[in-house]
């Protein structure tokens, strides 16, 4: 991890427990922006197309690199030759910004807004003839901070001057924020629905030290293999920041996502790491090179994988493949730099309790439970909450950044309460498959999977003990789809918590899998405990169809999409409940294949009677 900024700012008391433990862990981040009001192809999937209209992409990062140099003494800004892939005919746009380390300082500290570079200046910078970034040890300069902006698909990422604290690391991020906005780019989108998704194109993290030598993965050998075990005994560090796609086919699929040998294979790897760890025989190369071949993706591709470790000691990427770095990329886009901030708190923190203590635990193997319960908003808070009471016993506070830690997900799409019962529905977690086979697919920027299906989390919250007539025993269905579901209970004091997951199909996908399936539109269930009861209508799209016009403009008008969309009624409960599903896993129920099931049972009731010739029913 090359040199970075000095201290700057209000300390936190993370970085004040790190530095009585003596352990360096310097942070670095990928923050992505795109252009929020925008459709065209290289502000949604595309990255750096040689196409009319693409040098929009090109002008606003130049934009935005111009402006992190303002103002800062010896400041140098020049475009540079950007990563070429497989499926590119050219290297893709970069501009590389060097700031002097104490005039870097001094700007942060200011913490004044940055008006924009003028046109001339964004001109010649864009039709610059790119030179080659700075090798490894140039970008190591004590002196310098070096950081890139580049193009991604459908976003421009920014490749952040490592730091080595949280307060220079919150202001450089304010910096970013603010040159980005300079540009006219943002962090988030608005869908036609008035969905808010981040900008699409992730919100990594890494952890280094001030140079190779210095990595505390190199320094504490224990730490990665501890990291990794750490990382899979705790899902919600996988599922709850990330973004809509989650899984195998994600950018940051978990190991246990991939081949079950895999999984088996890293428990064993990181038990010897740690025994050859404490005996002192654990080299950086031998780091790698035991860990390289199982952090990886569905095609065997370390960059995907949610552990990144292509940069830790890679003989084979030159340049920038030894620099003692890990990236975690189980993190979307934040919308506010102080998300980000609390995100970046938190895995390094992680990092430092695994650098500084024993973990006994073993890899865990969750089975199915992996996509059925962790993929509920319900159990990622409380595996969340235990990681931060894991972490506090272990001195290393993070009560500061708690508040944004648990909102961090804020997918809640609305809540009330009838008599005794409340209600919420929220987003899940979707696992969304691939179409076709991995190996086509690795050349290309983006993969193609299939996005149709939605998963939600109803959560209902009865009295343990209420008055009789109402919901004595805490017995609570949920009828939908034409059945009837008794949630799972989680009993918490005086309250019971009913969770259920349901998995949907939003719209027919074109292309998808099994095209023919209808969509579960709208979404309708009826939730009874007792005398109470309520209707919950949830629509993927505009109440009664239609075309919106144009995307939303306003945070308000994004918010009225969405609440129109969504409606809870109090309704008289019915009479009985209908039949069981068929297929309901320990915490969901699958709508697509309840659709299934009913529709199998009318092809065996046969045929509807044809009408006859005046529309009558035909005898």
């Amino acid at each position: 991890m090359t040199a970075t900024v000095a201290p700057t700012g209000a300390a936190d008391p993370l970085d004040a427990a790190l530095a009585a433990a003596g352990l360096e862990l310097w942070i670095g981040a990928e923050p992505t922006f795109t252009r929020r009001e925008s459709t065209a192809p290289w502000w949604l999937w595309q990255a750096d197309p040689d196409e009319p209209g693409a040098d929009d992409k090109r002008r606003r990062a130049a934009t935005l690199a111009l402006a992190l140099g303002h103002d800062v003494d010896g400041a140098q800004v020049r475009r540079v030759v950007g990563r070429q892939y497989p499926d590119e005919d050219a290297p893709r746009f970069c501009y590389g910004v060097a700031l002097p380390r104490a005039a870097l300082a001094a700007a942060l500290a200011e913490r004044g807004p940055r008006p924009p570079a003028p046109d001339d200046d964004v001109a010649g910078l864009v039709a610059a003839t790119p030179v080659a970034a700075p090798a490894a040890d140039a970008a190591a300069d004590a002196r310098l901070a070096w950081l890139t902006v580049t193009a991604d698909p459908g976003v421009v990422e920014v490749n952040t001057a490592p730091c080595a604290d949280l307060a220079t690391f919150a202001a450089h991020l304010e910096q970013v924020w603010a040159a980005a906005e300079a540009a006219g780019l943002s962090s988030f989108r608005w869908r036609y629905n008035g969905d808010e998704v981040d900008s699409g194109g992730g919100g990594q993290l890494t952890l280094g030290g001030p140079s190779a030598a210095a990595s505390p993965f190199f320094r504490h050998p224990a730490l990665l293999p501890r990291l990794v075990r750490y990382l899979g005994n705790h899902p919600a560090l996988s599922y709850w920041f990330l973004g809509e796609c989650a899984g195998s086919a994600s950018q940051s699929p978990r190991p246990d996502e991939g081949v079950r040998e895999r999984g088996e294979e890293l428990g064993l790897a990181c038990a010897w790491l740690e025994r050859e760890a404490a005996a002192g025989r654990v080299t950086p190369a031998r780091l790698w090179s035991t860990l390289a071949p199982l952090l990886v993706d569905a095609a065997g591709n370390s960059h995907r994988a949610e552990l990144n470790v292509e940069k830790l000691w890679n003989p084979h990427l030159t340049g920038r493949g030894q620099l003692g770095v890990v990236e975690l990329r189980a993190f979307r886009m934040p919308r506010h730099p102080a998300d980000m901030v609390a995100a970046a708190a938190l895995v390094r923190a992680v990092a430092a309790r695994c650098a500084l203590a024993p973990y006994d635990e073993p890899l865990a193997d969750w089975g199915a439970e992996l996509h059925d319960r962790w993929a509920l908003p319900f159990f990622l808070a409380d595996d969340l909450d235990a990681v931060l009471d894991d972490l506090a016993a272990h001195g290393l506070p993070l009560e500061r950044h708690h508040g944004r830690l648990r909102h961090f997900r804020a997918q809640r799409l609305g809540q009330t309460r009838v008599g005794r019962l409340r209600l919420e529905l929220s987003r899940a977690v979707e696992f969304w498959p691939l179409l076709g086979d991995v190996a086509s697919q690795e050349r290309a920027t983006a993969r193609l999977v299939d996005a149709s299906s939605e998963r939600l989390e109803l959560v209902a919250e009865t009295e343990a003990g209420t008055e009789a007539g109402t919901e004595a025993d805490g017995r609570l269905t949920v009828a939908v789809g034409g059945h009837a579901v008794i949630p799972r209970v989680q009993a918490d004091g005086p309250w019971r918590y009913h969770v259920l997951g349901l998995r949907r199909r939003q719209y027919a996908p074109a292309p998808g899998l099994v095209p023919e399936l209808p969509a579960d539109e709208p979404l309708a269930l009826t939730v009874a405990a007792g005398a109470h009861a309520a209707r919950i209508t949830w629509h993927a799209w505009r109440p009664g169809g239609g075309a919106y016009d144009g995307l939303p403009a306003t945070a308000d008008e994004a918010r009225a999409r969405r609440e129109e969309r969504l409606t809870i009624e109090a309704v008289a409960p019915a009479a009985g409940p209908a039949a069981a599903p068929r297929r309901l896993t320990t915490w969901s129920l699958d709508l697509r294949v309840v659709g299934l099931v009913a529709g199998a049972a009318a092809d065996a009731a046969g045929p509807s009677p044809e009408p006859g010739p005046r529309g009558d029913a035909a005898p």
